[in-house]
């Protein structure tokens, strides 16, 4: 199945800085009221869920917020000063075009940069720490910035969608609305089906701050297994040396299964099985230690975890780069694998 690029494109377009989710939330629950009743908590998580007949509760996990920046404060001349939200590098900052999003609406900023002819020779290419970089929005005075913005908006990168060459698709945020794809879609998939299993579809907040979304609804429920789905670093780029990145990782190679601290065994190789039985490309990396995601937070809570990986590069950056196909590789996947499961004659994990 081709890779529905409308929906994509909404997602990767909607703000969600870390608790700024909003607007992706609601391009969630639109898409998925069509097959299941949408819910959300306080802390602003939101699911669908399809019931199966008594079988096991399956939970598709994937991360709504994005890193970002947030506004602290304008100074007399009207430069917007801010702090980051999440793992930004303050290398991408200088030079790009932001956007504030405020509550008049969207306010397009650039951040300011010394022309290197202005930068001494022993500091010239060294990015300024966050407290040095500014926002430029055209404002000629501190009271003429605060009719536009206000401390505390959360700022992004200038949301952009391209097709850099047939499915291959270049865009802000895929780290994890390309997650939030997969699993939503996986969702809209298995809906049809008459099987034992209940599958949930989960979109997370504060992930990339915290891990709070994850810990609040492990705290809630204990589903039987979780498929936590988020983006991989991609090793097939020039500059990337594959054995210090701890593996090869190739854009339209599959989904990557994670083997080792991230995923159960049992479900891992389950997970195996059940890609190569309706041909599905795949890709195994291993993990020794912390994911870095919400599969921390679910397998110390007790849940029955496979990390599932999207490849992507620039991770973090303006523009992350991702494929079509691996994101409907995993969704395949992940639907097949609850089928699976529900067939299956054994369905323990530990032994």
């Amino acid at each position: 199945m081709s890779v529905d690029v409308e929906f994509l494109q909404e997602l990767t377009r909607a703000p969600g800085p870390t608790g700024f989710e909003g607007p992706v939330r609601d391009v969630v629950r639109r898409r998925l009221a069509a097959v299941a009743t949408p819910e959300s908590d306080p802390l602003g998580n939101v699911w669908a869920r399809v019931v199966g007949a008594g079988g096991l509760e399956v939970v598709a996990v994937a991360h709504a917020d994005q890193i970002g920046l947030i506004v602290t404060y304008v100074d007399d001349a009207g430069f917007v000063w801010f702090d980051r939200i999440g793992g930004v590098d303050r290398q991408v900052l200088p030079g790009h075009t932001v956007t504030i999003h405020a509550a008049p609406g969207p306010v397009e900023g650039v951040v300011g940069r010394r022309p290197s002819h202005f930068i001494p020779a022993d500091e010239r290419g060294k990015a300024p720490e966050f407290h040095e970089q500014y926002i430029d929005i055209g404002a000629r005075s501190r009271a003429a910035a605060l009719e536009r913005i206000a401390v505390g908006d959360p700022v992004t990168f200038h949301q952009r969608f391209v097709e850099l060459s047939a499915d291959t698709y270049a865009t802000l945020a895929c780290d994890d609305r390309a997650g939030v794809y997969v699993v939503s879609r996986a969702l809209e998939d298995y809906a049809p089906s008459t099987a034992r299993s209940s599958l949930t579809a989960l979109a997370t907040v504060h992930e990339e701050t915290t891990f709070m979304g994850a810990r609040s609804r492990s705290l809630r429920t204990r589903p039987d297994v979780v498929v936590v789905v988020d983006g991989d670093f991609a090793t097939d780029q020039p500059d990337v040396d594959v054995k210090k990145a701890g593996g090869e990782v190739r854009l339209g190679g599959g989904p990557v299964l994670m083997r080792g601290t991230g995923s159960n065994e049992r479900l891992f190789q389950r997970a195996c099985e059940a890609a190569r039985r309706r041909d599905l490309p795949f890709q195994v990396k291993a993990a020794g230690g912390r994911m870095s995601t919400d599969a921390d937070e679910l397998m110390a809570a007790g849940c029955v975890t496979l990390s599932l990986g999207i490849p992507m590069r620039y991770m973090h950056a303006p523009f992350e780069v991702l494929r079509g196909d691996d994101l409907e590789a995993a969704v395949t996947l992940i639907v097949g694998l609850v089928h699976d499961l529900d067939d299956a004659d054994d369905r323990t994990f530990c032994r």
